[in-house]
């Protein structure tokens, strides 16, 4: 029994194969993976592909600091630090007209020294979060917590504190500190929070 090879499938065959078997060897080959060596070697190449970590703060350090740097300021409350970091309060009663996302000069005093400081803190990010007293409707007193928080974020990035550590929200109404039944406590209600916490 005789087995016969059409010679045109033969050929096609034989060329795809020598094509595949050239282009495995060219992927392969020593010249290719030098030059990723390369790539990954070159700084730039390599901040392109892996984002440097952030350094872990020093949460008792930056406490003490922002401590010191408010202490002549009413009203501000810099709380415990743990593990994951801690939180600012800042009473905004003076730092915003009623009904406005405008920073008044008062505001403006006590967000300084705290953004001079956290400017240089690259490992840590900052959530702020705007809280309102119960004046009002509610869903307006949640928005406008909300464009305050925002509207401190633009201040802060401005002093040199990178946006991408920055981010906003707002409460409202819905976590009061006190009773919104006095002036004095709505007052206090009134303010603006900063979380420090871990970059991600």
């Amino acid at each position: 029994m005789t087995i016969r090879i059409a010679p045109q499938r033969f050929s096609f065959s034989l060329l795809i194969s020598l094509g595949t078997a050239l282009l495995l060897s060219a992927c392969a080959s020593p010249g290719t993976r030098d030059a990723r060596s390369a790539a990954a070697d070159d700084p730039i190449h390599r901040h392109a592909l892996v984002r440097q970590a952030s350094p872990t703060p020093d949460w008792g350090r930056l406490r003490e600091l922002l401590s010191t740097a408010t202490e002549s300021l009413p009203g501000i409350t810099v709380g415990a630090a743990d593990t994951q970091g801690f939180r600012i309060e800042i009473p905004v009663a003076d730092g915003f007209a009623s009904g406005s996302t405008v920073i008044r000069p008062s505001l403006a005093t006590a967000l300084d020294p705290i953004a001079q400081i956290l400017a240089g803190e690259p490992g840590v990010a900052i959530k702020l979060i705007g809280h309102t007293d119960s004046q009002g409707g509610e869903m307006v007193n949640l928005r406008l917590s909300i464009e305050r928080a925002e509207s401190v974020v633009t201040y802060l990035g401005e002093r040199g504190i990178a946006f991408e550590r920055l981010s906003a929200d707002g409460h409202g109404e819905a976590d009061p500190l006190t009773s919104n039944a006095t002036e004095a406590g709505r007052a206090r209600n009134r303010r603006v929070e900063l979380q420090l916490r871990v970059m991600p």
